[in-house]
């Protein structure tokens, strides 16, 4: 046996380790294993507008499913044709799709009419959250689109949360630096300089601008909604405690004007012609039209090595306003993510699908690899590998700075956002082609039909 000197000599051993390491932490607890395959053999469905965010999702599917055993179907259709689509299923209430593309404004369509989950409990429980999803890391902008209170005419980011973004995007002018160059221009500050870029190039068999044009609500989505609101102009104010339209005020009339000007003087012909998104993008790769005002991913796929014929030759800056100095001069956002069915027989599995695809480890994945370029994550907006990328773009980065503060979404939540505007983008196609005398006319037709749409909405 040892003696009572060893005895003691371990005691104060004991008590000088005590003494080093108690200013020490204790080491952390590892974290218990996330089980992804908790359900493993679920089936979903999903709906996709075509797009390169839902390509991105694509290319993922195959990790997705090899990680948590979920089958996943999925459908991918072009915008113009989506809404009416989605519309079909959901209204159908047989819980397909399970998870759907979605963006602010059909939010504003499906949550009044119960269609939507509401995302808040989810979010708020820990236990029902993957490792590291971090809601607080989502830009704040993006996020608040898709909250809404649910009452007419209260503004996005308030009430509940209906989606989680994926990446977002912003109206800016692209224009390319070599046609720039060959006739001496600027990018252009304000709309009546865009119009003068667009005279300047009559006759150089270039068109001046490209902008996005269609018999629906698309073609006001992007830059024609920025113009407006610029102007001062409202599409609805509040009236008598009503929801009224505001199209026909006298900014709204002197918006339209100029936005008719715009497409008679900057593009090919004189009359209204189908131009969706992306055929207005490929006309600016194709170095067929020397400027694209629309949503800057529409430019920045331009510019990818390899994708288009002017693919490096193209430049932003922010979009061109009626008074640029102005500090509350804006541009509009928008943000697409992915929203969930109510009716759902998957919502925890369709929640797992709808946190892999919005998580830090997808989005900057699809930042850096599949042309999502405004993330909707924070800490991926100021990845370095993400910046050296669209560092590459001249004056990308810059632009979007530079109009981030101020960006909004600029339409105001009504739940008849697709009627109102298929029938106002109708309209302003009449204006254009010279059926009415004036656009004062044209507008002043078109607001007692949207008036009619909020009151058989209720």
């Amino acid at each position: 046996m040892f003696g009572s000197g060893f005895r003691k000599f371990m005691v104060l051993a004991s008590l000088c380790l005590l003494v080093v390491f108690a200013g020490y932490p204790p080491r952390p607890k590892p974290e218990p294993d996330y089980n992804w395959r908790a359900f493993e053999g679920a089936r979903i469905s999903v709906m996709l507008n075509q797009h390169p965010y839902s390509a991105a999702i694509v290319r993922k599917l195959q990790d997705f499913e090899s990680l948590t055993g979920i089958k996943v179907n999925y459908i991918i259709t072009p915008e113009d044709y989506y809404i009416d689509k989605l519309d079909l299923a959901l209204n159908d209430r047989r819980g397909t799709p399970d998870v759907f593309m979605t963006g602010t404004y059909y939010i504003w369509e499906h949550a009044p009419k119960r269609l939507m989950q509401s995302l808040d409990e989810m979010l708020a429980d820990p236990a029902m959250l993957i490792p590291g999803y971090d809601a607080e890391d989502f830009q704040p902008k993006a996020l608040d689109s898709m909250k809404w209170s649910l009452t007419p005419g209260d503004p996005v980011g308030t009430g509940y949360q209906w989606a989680v973004p994926i990446g977002f995007e912003l109206n800016s002018l692209a224009y390319n630096k070599r046609i720039f160059g060959q006739y001496g221009l600027e990018p252009p500050l304000t709309l009546p300089d865009l119009v003068n870029r667009c005279e300047t190039l009559s006759g150089s068999g270039i068109d001046g601008l490209s902008v996005r044009i269609s018999d629906k609500w698309t073609s006001l989505s992007t830059s024609f909604i920025t113009a407006f609101t610029n102007f001062g102009a409202k599409d609805f104010v509040v009236e008598n405690g009503k929801l009224r339209s505001a199209v026909n005020s006298d900014e709204a009339v002197r918006a339209t004007e100029l936005w008719v000007k715009l497409v008679r003087k900057c593009t090919s012909s004189s009359s209204w012609q189908q131009n969706p998104w992306n055929e207005a993008g490929a006309s600016l790769g194709a170095g067929k039209v020397a400027m694209l005002f629309d949503a800057d991913i529409n430019s920045y796929i331009q510019n990818v090595e390899g994708y288009s014929k002017e693919a490096g030759n193209i430049a932003w800056s922010p979009a061109p306003l009626s008074n640029p100095d102005d500090p509350a001069a804006s541009t509009n956002l928008w943000a697409w993510g992915l929203g969930m069915n109510n009716a759902s027989n998957n919502k925890k599995a369709a929640w797992l699908f709808m946190q892999y695809f919005s998580s830090k480890e997808f989005i900057r994945w699809a930042a850096i690899n599949a042309n999502v370029v405004h993330p909707a994550r924070k800490s991926v907006m100021a990845d370095k590998e993400y910046l050296k990328l669209v560092g590459r773009a001249d004056g990308f980065v810059r632009t979007l700075n530079a109009q981030l503060e101020n960006a909004s979404v600029m339409f105001t939540p009504q739940p008849v956002f697709f009627a109102a505007t298929n029938e106002w983008a109708r309209t302003l196609k009449r204006i254009v082609n010279g059926e009415y005398r004036t656009a004062r006319e044209g507008l002043d037709e078109l607001k007692p039909k949207i008036d009619r749409m909020l009151d058989e909405a209720g």
